[in-house]
């Protein structure tokens, strides 16, 4: 089976999950015999180690580069696959990573990937928004099938979309652990007293006001800390409301974080705090189970079915209900080593290698059918 994966993705980020998807699926694919592998990366400056995948059936056509990733990459890269992929032949499935069937790949099947509908539930978040969708629109009718990273996932597409159901298929994420640090290895920047943590872009729809206002109003600001990690500098208006809260003191931001830093972050973190109104899979829940800090989400979207039972929830966008949990969870310690436990046992559902024999399963259905 010859498979070919675009430049797409990694024309327009250098690390992402989108990424790490791709990276994991064919790096767990090309183990299987018989699997043969195209992967049309062009100009990259991707942090996963593409190039490591160069196989006898796997080849990686890519060059570093330093060109930012955006439209100028994208054009590079689409003038080198136009020219490259016509003469690579013809593929059994072409599998784009991201929302675009380039034409001149020569194909019997495409299986696309829909990941969330953040732009569809939050257009107004993203400029670009309706060309998106109209992009996604496309795709999916031309897709043989559809891989969905979870039921919600399904469940968002079938109704923004017009798709058969009959051609998605719920094939969720695997689970990457973060690798800690030698133990010698200290990060001063993270808070010495006992602290909370969110990790992540901090978009609205990521819903960090409202854990602004809730650790605010718990009054648990006088024995924990809160810690931010990723998403850039403060806004101005983010930060305008820290100190209209009289919070200022209680937080520490690490505006960006490697893997070693975020690890530590999630293993000495007393709990981690998932506010987020939507997530097509969500990997930061499963990264702090790993790390045996215990797990607060927003019971919304696909966290719930990603989560299970290892982790508390909340279930409101109002800050005094949410304030009121946090103050219940941080006095039950038994509470916190139970979750502990079931956030070990959690993390053990979600497997590169069950992923990607579930996608070849389904690159097989898309051949036959």
């Amino acid at each position: 089976m010859r498979i070919l994966y675009d430049h797409q993705v990694f024309s327009l980020q250098d690390a992402g999950g989108a990424s790490r998807y791709h990276y994991e699926l064919i790096r767990n694919l090309q183990t299987l015999n018989e699997v043969e592998i195209d992967l049309l990366m062009g100009l990259s400056a991707s942090v996963m180690p593409f190039a490591g995948l160069e196989r006898d059936r796997t080849r990686v056509f890519a060059r570093g580069t330093g060109i930012k990733p955006g439209v100028a990459r994208y054009a590079t890269n689409e003038l080198f696959s136009s020219f490259v992929a016509p003469l690579r032949g013809r593929f059994d499935i072409y599998h784009p990573t991201l929302y675009r069937a380039l034409p001149w790949v020569r194909r019997r099947r495409i299986v696309a990937t829909h990941h969330d509908c953040t732009h569809e539930r939050f257009p107004q978040l993203f400029p670009n928004a309706a060309s998106i969708v109209n992009s996604k629109r496309k795709l999916f009718a031309q897709a043989d099938a559809i891989l969905c990273v979870s039921a919600s996932s399904r469940s968002d597409l079938l109704h923004f979309y017009q798709v058969a159901e009959e051609k998605t298929h719920v094939v969720p994420h695997g689970f990457s652990p973060l690798q800690l640090p030698p133990d010698g290895d200290q990060d001063k920047a993270t808070p010495g007293a006992p602290y909370l943590l969110y990790v992540g872009s901090r978009a609205g729809y990521k819903n960090f006001a409202l854990l602004l206002d809730a650790f605010a109003r718990s009054g648990v600001a006088g024995d924990y800390r809160l810690l931010v990690v990723g998403g850039g500098a403060f806004s101005a208006e983010e930060q305008a409301r820290i100190t209209s809260l009289g919070i200022s003191a209680c937080i520490t931001l690490i505006p960006k974080a490697d893997e070693a830093t975020l690890a530590r972050a999630y293993r000495d973190a007393v709990l981690f705090v998932y506010p987020s109104l939507y997530e097509g899979f969500g990997f930061p829940p499963l990264e702090a189970m790993s790390l045996g800090c215990p797990v607060l989400v927003n019971r919304t979207s696909s966290l719930p079915e990603v989560c299970g039972g290892a982790a508390f929830y909340f279930d409101s966008s109002d800050a005094d209900a949410l304030s009121l949990v946090l103050v219940s969870i941080l006095g039950d310690a038994e509470a916190l080593k139970a979750k502990r436990r079931l956030g070990e046992q959690q993390i053990k559902l979600f497997d590169w290698s069950r992923t990607a024999h579930s996608t070849l399963g389904v690159y097989r259905a898309a051949l036959t059918g």
